[in-house]
C-alpha cells in the first residue's frame, strides 16, 4: 500500500514540476527572453527592385541602389550612375537571411549602447515594388582577440583568428542582436563605392585589333591569324601576351566629376563580338583622367604609373629585339 502511495507522490511531484517549468517558459517568453530568432529576416531577393542605403558616414544622406534588369544603377544627389553588380548583390546576400548569434538587449533605451539609434545607425532597406520589405539597423562593431598560449605566439600557423561581432536591430523592433562579421564595412560607405568600376573587361583572346593615338605618335596592331603586326611586321609574340593579359581586366579606384573635353591619348580595342572599346584619356601632372566606353559617365583619375602606363605602350614595347 504505501508502495502504491509513493508511486502516486512521485507522480503528482512529477507532474506539478512539469506545469511549474511551463508556467515559467510562458512567462519568461512574454517577457521577451526567449525571442533570438533564427534569422532576423528572410525575403525572396527576386522581389528586390532597389536598396535604400542611408550611411552613417553620410549622416543618414540616402544612396539608392536601383536595379534595371540585370543590372544596377547608383542614384545619389540626383545623378545617375552605374553600379557594381557583384558588390551590390553581395551586400543584400549578407543583409537578408542574417543569423543571431545572440540576443543583446531588449529595450530601446539600450539602442545608443550599441549605436542603434536612427543617428547613429547605417540604414539598410530592401525595397519592393509594393514597397519596404524588409529593414536593417546595423550598429556597433566589436572585436575581440584570441587568447593565445605561448606555443600559439611562437608558431604563426596556430594563432587563431579574433572574434567580429557587429550589434544590429531589424525594422521596428526593439531587440538588438549581435551578428557575426564587420557588416558595417559593406554598407558604411560613400555612393561612389557602389559604383562600377571597370575601365576594360574583354576576353583577350577574342580582340583582333588595337588602334593607338597619342601627341608623338599613333599605330595600329592587328591579329592576321596567330600573328600580331604593325605594318606588316610581327611584333613579339611574348610581349603582345603579356600586354593582351594587362589589359583585358582593368578596374578604376577614384572618380572626378570634371569631365574633360579634349583628351590627348585615345586607344581603340575591337574584338570579334563587335564591341568596340574606347578609352580616352589626358595626362594631368602625375595623374591620368580618363574615360572608358564600357563605363560610360564615369570619369576616372588614377595615378600615371598604374593604369595609363598599361594601356598606352609604345610601339617599340611590342617589337622583336
Amino acid at each position: 500500500m504505501f508502495r502504491k502511495l509513493n508511486i502516486k507522490l512521485l507522480g503528482l511531484v512529477f507532474l506539478g514540476l512539469l506545469v511549474v517549468t511551463v508556467l515559467v517558459k510562458v512567462i519568461d517568453g512574454s517577457k521577451g527572453i526567449n525571442t533570438l530568432k533564427d534569422k532576423l529576416f528572410s525575403v525572396d531577393e527576386t522581389k528586390i527592385t532597389s536598396v535604400v542605403i542611408q550611411p552613417k558616414m553620410l549622416n543618414g544622406q540616402p544612396i539608392e541602389l536601383k536595379k534595371e534588369n540585370d543590372s544596377w544603377k547608383v542614384l545619389f544627389e540626383g545623378k545617375s550612375y552605374q553600379g557594381d553588380k557583384n558588390l551590390i548583390e553581395s551586400l543584400i546576400s549578407q543583409v537578408n537571411g542574417l543569423k543571431p548569434l545572440r540576443l543583446a538587449a531588449q529595450s530601446t533605451e539600450r539602442w545608443v549602447n550599441y549605436e542603434l539609434t536612427d543617428s547613429l545607425a547605417t540604414k539598410v532597406q530592401l525595397m519592393g515594388s509594393g514597397g519596404e520589405l524588409a529593414t536593417l539597423y546595423i550598429g556597433k562593431f566589436s572585436y575581440q582577440q584570441p587568447k593565445q598560449t605561448a606555443m600559439m605566439q611562437q608558431n604563426p600557423y596556430m594563432q587563431q583568428r579574433g572574434t567580429m561581432t557587429t550589434y544590429v536591430r531589424s525594422g521596428n523592433d526593439s531587440e538588438v542582436y549581435a551578428v557575426a562579421g564587420f557588416l558595417g564595412s559593406s554598407a558604411n560607405r560613400d555612393a561612389n563605392s557602389f559604383r562600377d568600376k571597370t575601365i576594360v573587361k574583354v576576353d583577350k583572346g577574342s580582340i583582333n585589333k588595337i588602334d593607338f593615338t597619342t601627341p608623338e605618335t599613333s599605330f595600329t596592331m592587328v591579329k592576321n591569324e596567330n600573328t600580331w603586326m604593325v605594318d606588316g611586321t610581327a611584333l613579339d609574340s611574348t610581349a603582345v601576351a603579356k600586354y593582351l593579359t594587362e589589359i583585358s581586366s582593368l578596374k578604376g579606384t577614384s572618380f572626378v566629376n570634371d569631365n574633360t573635353g579634349s583628351f590627348s591619348h585615345k586607344l581603340t580595342i575591337f574584338s570579334d563580338n563587335g564591341e568596340n572599346i574606347e578609352i580616352n584619356a589626358i595626362i594631368k601632372d602625375e595623374d591620368v583622367v580618363l574615360t572608358s566606353s564600357q563605363n560610360s559617365g564615369s570619369v576616372f583619375k588614377e595615378k600615371k604609373d598604374r593604369i595609363f602606363k598599361k594601356l598606352f605602350v609604345l610601339k617599340s614595347d611590342l617589337e622583336n629585339k
